[in-house]
């Protein structure tokens, strides 16, 4: 599928530049809503003008990915996954992260601790905060009433998106129907429970989950529900685990992934989700092998899911705190996965105040590349510093690559003294250089008229530093000889 230019898109719009969008120009509008910064609904003169209605469904035909969006939730948490227009992150970027749930049992006796634990649970990691997505609650009790009552307990006491999880078609509907201004993910239609499932998401919106290990059926699922109505789909091919399994599993997400993206097929154009979870129940959990190896073949499944960007995982561990290692694994990669190739992860450059730096405290510098600004940061702050810390713009490039190509360099650093003026803030000028930037020390001297100390090459080695090397008086006495 060919991407749409803005100018396609510019053309299906009233060109009228009204600014009722919060842009100066229908053109601007054109290239963000391709960026998917905006989208068909924010444009006024296209959602309220009759006459326009033509162009906007055009519109909204030209923008839909070959992978469609699905969302769950409603509310400021609801999650929407798919939508996707390339198959490999290079090619463009991805632009929804992988989904992750984690399931709880209707009959766990900590339900309300577990559903507080998981909704409110954050990871700071590099500027940004990671949190789950959703929870998948299933029916292990078996009774309908039990079910119900966990869903509406999880929609009362969470803000978090829900998944009500059973083969059994009355149980499924009984819950969904106390929640169903929630948006809750019904798992899963079958061959035998497709019609049922697929008249109530029709009738209040839902997305429904399809499940079949066969591919062929799972196509023509899809193809019924969408027939029946159904707006939004979830496809899940089965997770299986044993010898020759994992492969198998891994094969039939790309194959739904390429048929979808690279073939267009329209069965096949919906976000894919994956059950590590399902291991607890295919693998037999003996006394030979301790409980975190088991663990750790679910959260293996997991990473291999999210590296070829399976759009919703379900997980078993993770629900509780000893598990959060866990988490944090698969939220990690994730953070990596779902970066943006297109541009480097950049900090504003400026000069950062850390802990309660007096007249003596030393200005450390650094680069604006968000992995090496943070790091610096949290090191300094873990070491209970007393410092300033100058960032330098260096288009997002770290240091050792900054100094090679140029961009992190003696004017550029003299130039963010000025800017910022580091050195009102104390009674020296003495500035730290990273070691991977040593070679800039002299010019820096120039260029900056400054006493310039080379400090470790890795940030953790500070602490040492300021104990053995860190001395100010002295260097501001050679300083000030230079000066005569």
């Amino acid at each position: 599928m060919a991407r749409p230019s803005p100018l396609e898109i510019y053309a299906l719009l009233d060109k009228s530049n009204c600014k009722e969008c919060g842009y100066d120009t229908c053109m601007a509008f054109a290239t963000d809503i391709l960026e998917r910064k905006v989208i068909v609904k924010d444009c006024p003169h296209l959602m309220k003008r009759p006459k326009q209605a033509k162009n906007r469904d055009k519109l909204i035909k030209l923008i839909t990915p070959p992978q469609k969006p699905v969302t769950i939730g409603a509310g400021e948490r609801a999650v929407t996954v798919g939508g996707e227009e390339i198959l490999y992150r290079h090619q463009l970027t991805f632009y929804n992260q992988t989904g992750i749930f984690i399931e709880i049992a209707d009959d766990d006796g900590d339900l309300e601790e577990t559903i507080k634990y998981l909704t409110d649970l954050k990871i700071e990691r590099i500027g940004d905060v990671l949190t789950l997505d959703g929870i998948a609650l299933r029916n292990v009790s078996g009774d309908k009433e039990q079910f119900k009552l966990a869903a509406s307990k999880i929609a009362s006491l969470s803000n978090l998106p829900i998944m009500l999880c059973t083969f059994n078609v009355e149980i499924l509907v009984h819950a969904a129907e106390a929640i169903k201004d929630k948006k809750p993910l019904l798992y899963a239609a079958t061959k035998d429970s497709w019609e049922q499932i697929g008249k109530f998401a029709v009738q209040n919106n839902l997305p429904v989950a399809i499940y079949s290990n066969d591919l062929d059926e799972l196509m023509s699922l899809s193809a019924t529900l969408q027939k029946l109505g159904v707006q939004e789909l979830i496809l899940d091919a089965g997770t299986f685990f044993g010898p020759g399994n994992l492969s198998e599993t891994y094969d039939k997400i790309i194959q739904l992934r390429t048929s979808a993206i690279d073939k267009e097929d329209v069965n096949a154009g919906w976000p894919v989700m994956g059950v590590p979870s399902a291991y607890w129940n295919q693998v037999k959990i003996g006394k030979d092998k301790e409980l975190w190896e088991h663990q750790f073949q679910e959260i293996i499944m997991g990473a291999i899911m999210e590296s070829i960007d399976t759009n919703l995982i379900v997980l078993h561990t993770g629900q509780k705190k000893d598990e959060i290692w866990a988490i944090l694994a698969l939220m990690t990669l994730r953070q990596s996965v779902f970066s943006d190739p297109r541009i480097y992860p950049a900090v504003d450059a400026g000069i950062y105040k850390i802990g309660e730096p007096d007249e003596m405290s030393p200005i450390f510098v650094t680069s604006n590349y968000r992995m090496t600004k943070i790091p610096v940061e949290q090191d300094l702050q873990g070491a209970n510093m007393n410092c300033w810390l100058l960032v330098v713009d260096t288009e997002g490039i770290g240091i050792e690559s900054a100094v090679a190509g140029g961009q992190f360099n003696a004017g550029g650093i003299a130039e963010a003294v000025k800017e910022f003026k580091a050195f009102e803030k104390v009674s020296h000028r003495v500035l730290v250089l990273p070691g991977m930037a040593a070679r800039l020390s002299g010019a820096l001297e120039d260029e900056a008229d400054a006493f310039v100390v080379v400090g470790p090459r890795d940030s953790s080695g500070i602490p040492k530093f300021m104990d053995t090397q860190w001395k100010p008086k002295e260097f501001m006495k050679e300083y000030e000889s230079w000066e005569k």
